[in-house]
């Protein structure tokens, strides 16, 4: 079938988007940070420069190797079992993905902080430990979706002719299991690198003191509070490189993911001991995804004792900051900016989606991950220099956030769109149906579940957005995030409580869009 015009101009668009908003602001930054030998020596010639990008990735790698141990297990059993409940627990294991960064902060400093549950007897904040086990709580799901995917794409069959050649579970596991999931294992310990080499949030809460800043909380240092703007650009395009480089393997992975291998049936009831090795797993996993939430939620609502609604009395009479315009106006931000980018979002991520599917754009489908390959303090950095007057203005927080969310919107569509059968398309043309006519009478209605889907990871990324808005925001601009990072920057109890019931709220936001991904199905992701 000919490839429509509207295709085209769909690629041309999203072309025209990533070109303007995302390489133009990488461009300024490679230009301020200036190029040559010398500009490198500046950086990597200071000790202080050197031993951040080492932690950051001493930090990255341990944190990757946990998450993919922990994990891995989890992916194994939900993809080789079945059992009552089972989309249920994958739903949980879920919630921390979409979670936002500063919400997974505050519920470990809930667990273990100073004054959390277990504050009187472990209080890990200021410690790797702390940015680990917040790690391997935000990036688990990965894990088990990537890997998990693939082996139930692969279906039953390899471990039935093992079995019937005599092979044993555990030698089934290592020898066949095993090697088949390798490329899905490396795709997520890479996706999940990305994500630990980058962190800000976490750590900014969690361990704020200086030996424990990445470069990107160094970035974050160097621009917003000592406004060295070009040592800030020479670390930010180090850090672009090197997950950049990551980024170009977890796209080659990622098509090596898309070999299809035949398998087919459905995964059977765990018996003998592979039910008690399933039932532990289920018990350490929702243990570790599920305690520092309840611990959130537990801080928020519990005051003196009992149940109590003083965290929000206290948020409710908190005095206004330059970070915090009042709960009513944090709520109101992040509600206008999630709504705002999600229509940005969607609208750019469905022109990269059909270009890709429908005309051929290849190199979009790349392209599209590069935000991702961004970290959101450099985008913010990025703005400042390349768009001065837009970056502290309303409708740059716009589209620093939309520029975030909308590789979800692509990676939601873009298995739904390849996934109409092409004879339809087909017979939609040969009764006189032009591109545009097919686009809303057929595919669009057959993408309907896809892209709730897509709006609903487009307001989760939206609503728990951090990074690029502390960056670039003003007082009136300020978001739930920002503000909860405010009160817990500000001594005293009061101050403690008004975050956790801010992190409360933002909470049921964000899981509430996870329970649309779970009703309406998956993407990529």
């Amino acid at each position: 079938m000919q490839r429509p015009l509207l295709a085209h101009l769909c690629g041309a668009f999203a072309a025209l988007f990533l070109a303007v908003f995302l390489l133009y602001p990488l461009a300024v930054i490679l230009v301020r940070s200036g190029s040559g030998a010398l500009a490198f020596e500046a950086i990597f010639g200071n000790p202080y420069y050197r031993q951040r990008l080492a932690f950051t990735t001493f930090q990255a790698l341990l944190s990757t190797l946990l998450t993919v141990a922990l994990a891995l297990p989890s992916a194994l059993l939900l993809a080789r079992f079945d059992f009552p409940g089972k989309r249920l627990f994958r739903s949980l294991l879920t919630v921390p993905f979409v979670m936002p960064t500063v919400v997974a902060a505050i519920g470990f400093l809930a667990l273990v902080g100073p004054q959390g549950v277990f504050g009187g007897v472990l209080d890990l904040r200021g410690t790797l430990a702390v940015i680990l086990l917040a790690h391997v709580f935000y990036n688990y799901a990965v894990v088990v979706r990537i890997v998990g995917a693939y082996l139930e794409a692969l279906g039953p069959r390899p471990s039935e002719a093992a079995a019937t050649l005599g092979s044993s579970g555990p030698r089934t596991l290592w020898r066949v299991t095993l090697p088949l999931a390798w490329p899905a294992v490396l795709a997520a310990a890479t996706l999940v690198f990305i994500f630990c080499f980058t962190s800000f949030g976490v750590i900014l809460i969690l361990a704020p003191q200086p030996r424990f800043g990445t470069l990107e909380v160094e970035i974050y240092r160097l621009t917003a509070r000592l406004l060295q703007l070009d040592s800030a650009a020479l670390l930010a395009l180090v850090q672009l490189a090197v997950v950049g480089g990551f980024t170009l393997l977890y796209t080659h992975l990622q098509t090596r993911l898309a070999v299809p291998v035949s398998g087919a049936g459905r995964p059977r009831r765990p018996e003998g001991v592979w039910r008690w090795l399933l039932a532990l797993n289920l018990c350490v996993a929702g243990g570790l995804i599920l305690a520092p939430l309840a611990a959130l939620l537990l801080r928020a609502f519990w005051s003196g004792g009992a149940p109590s609604l003083a965290n929000f009395a206290a948020l409710a009479e908190a005095p206004r900051t330059v970070g915090f315009a009042g709960p009513g106006r944090a709520v109101l931000n992040t509600l206008r900016f999630a709504l705002l980018s999600l229509g940005v979002s969607l609208t750019v991520g469905a022109a990269f989606a059909y270009a890709v599917a429908r005309g051929a754009w290849r190199w979009l489908d790349a392209l599209s991950l590069l935000p991702l390959a961004t970290s959101a303090v450099t985008l913010g950095f990025g703005y400042l220099l390349a768009f001065p007057q837009l970056s502290a203005s309303f409708w740059g927080i716009v589209l620093a956030h939309s520029l975030v969310g909308f590789p979800f919107v692509v990676r939601s569509l873009l298995p739904a769109l390849r996934g109409i059968p092409p004879s339809l398309l087909e017979a939609a043309s040969t009764l006189g149906a032009g591109a545009w006519s097919r686009l809303r009478r057929l595919e669009a209605p057959l993408l309907a579940p896809s892209l709730v889907v897509a709006a609903s990871f487009a307001f989760a990324v939206s609503v728990g957005e951090f990074g690029a808005t502390l960056v670039l925001q003003r007082p009136e601009f300020a978001t739930i995030p920002v503000a909860i990072f405010d009160r817990l920057g500000r001594p005293g109890a009061a101050n403690y409580g008004a975050a956790l019931a801010l992190s409360a709220l933002l909470m049921l936001l964000t899981a509430a869009a996870m329970l649309l991904l779970e009703r309406f199905g998956r993407g990529e992701w």
